[in-house]
């Protein structure tokens, strides 16, 4: 598809990032088995939606950024705005009462909560008319109207899916589990910080038994939700598995020992501008200690070690003579010095290289197994 706003790939990068819902996933609390196949249909649902943004996103109100442009605040607020359709999915259920398959909403409530845009990605909702006018070209029913529901005197209009009438109770039952979620952070597992982005686009965890799905599925579930390529969501995984291996060693999103982070793999490019760049992040503040094995490993490996990473940045008083962050080592004869900011990145994904990766943080740290 040729992009002419930056919407457009956004867009098409949210119906990606749909996941695919496990046949047996465990459920939480309170949900019947047949809640997984209803569930993989509004995620269906949900990915044309997104696709056919991308093909008309004036149709939804969109943000339109040209494509040529290069300011990443402005392509963030566009990549904000896809967040629409599922602010509206929740308002409407946040304001609504589902009865007989059909949720029926308190138009004034709707209103004023879809333009204060309060907890909200997205924020205000603007042009929500818009919205409700495609998902009734999806087969949503809005007052059996064409998406207008708001005269001056409608107290409550009813949104319906004629096609599969459980849809609505599954929309329903998904901004629930949402919602509940928000409110108790403290069983997010995975990257608390950065809730919405984790959870946000119709996730099956959302639905789960958390403390019941190996922290392995969250790996692999994190490469698909990040458009990892084939290598690299091979190599994460073979990371992940090594890391099992030693003890005080713990995974939160990222690798930590004891308290201290050690190693990520990290987007270091703009999603929004759709250049993702990903690197293995790891922190080695003592590698002159062992140099003489590094150079012995495959050359990718080397490569950071061989130019310098600071930039003079000026950081807290910094300067040439000094800086707490500045990092020293010699490679080939030739001093060094980087930022522990900066260093170290690889980006050599290539699994049979995780054991190298791995024993460089174990003399670093220490590691036991």
């Amino acid at each position: 598809m040729e992009f002419k706003y930056h919407c457009q790939h956004q867009a098409e990068s949210f119906a990606r990032a749909i996941l695919c819902v496990p046949k047996d996933y465990p459920l939480r609390d309170g949900l019947e088995k047949d809640f997984r196949p209803r569930f993989a249909r509004l995620c269906e649902l949900a990915k044309s939606i997104y696709l056919d943004m991308a093909k008309q996103p004036e149709n939804y109100g969109l943000m339109l950024v040209d494509i040529e442009s290069r300011d990443h605040n402005i392509a963030r607020d566009s990549y904000r705005t896809i967040h629409r359709l599922a602010d509206t999915l929740s308002r409407l259920v946040q304001c609504g009462e589902v009865k007989k398959h059909q949720l029926v909403v308190q138009a004034e409530a709707f209103k004023r909560e879809i333009k204060k845009g309060q907890g909200a990605v997205s924020g205000a909702v603007p042009k929500y008319e818009l919205i409700l006018s495609r998902l009734v070209d999806f087969g949503f029913s809005v007052s059996g109207s064409d998406g207008k529901p708001f005269g001056k005197n409608i107290e409550t209009f009813t949104v319906e899916y004629p096609g599969f009438p459980e849809m609505i109770d599954t929309i329903a039952t998904y901004c629930e589990c949402w919602d509940k979620l928000k409110k108790n952070r403290t069983v997010i597992k995975y990257s608390p910080n950065e809730f919405h982005h984790r959870f946000y686009r119709f996730d099956y965890k959302m639905t789960s038994d958390l403390d019941a799905i190996p922290m392995r599925q969250w790996v692999s579930d994190d490469a698909d939700y990040n458009g990892f390529s084939p290598e690299l969501k091979a190599f994460s995984l073979a990371f992940y598995d090594g890391s099992l291996q030693y003890k005080n060693l713990k995974f939160d999103g990222e690798y930590y020992f004891k308290t201290k982070r050690i190693a990520r793999i990290t987007n270091s490019g703009y999603s929004a501008l759709g250049i993702p760049k990903f690197r293995l992040s790891v922190k080695l503040p003592g590698v002159n200690r062992y140099m003489d094995v590094v150079a012995a490993m495959p050359g990718t490996i080397q490569e950071p070690f061989k130019k310098d990473h600071c930039r003079n940045c000026g950081f807290q008083g910094a300067t040439s003579e000094y800086c707490k962050f500045r990092l020293r080592w010699t490679y080939n004869n030739t001093p060094r010095k980087g930022c522990a900011y900066v260093c170290f990145n690889f980006s050599d994904f290539n699994s049979t290289l995780v054991p190298d990766y791995w024993r460089l943080l174990e003399l670093e740290y220490g590691l036991k197994k």
